[in-house]
């Protein structure tokens, strides 16, 4: 039980650092073309941007409490 456990949280902090990597990476490429776009399409993208962000670091603090977890039930 506390293998599956351990599993899954690497897993979920893994994502979720995946996802805070992605989302570090397409802000800079949004940052670099900032000129071309309208104001809508701007607020538009930093609102996933930050959506995504706050999903990504979700996981990662899921991931953490459930490897806690399982530490504790070995």
């Amino acid at each position: 039980m506390s293998l599956i456990l351990v599993i899954l949280g690497v897993f979920l902090c893994f994502s979720g650092l995946l996802g805070l990597g992605s989302v570090i990476y397409f802000g800079f490429k949004f940052r670099k073309q900032n000129e071309i776009l309208s104001e809508e399409k701007k607020k538009k993208t930093f609102e996933k941007l930050i959506v995504l962000n706050y999903l990504a670091l979700c996981a990662s603090a899921f991931g953490l409490i459930i490897l806690v977890l399982a530490i504790f039930l070995s």
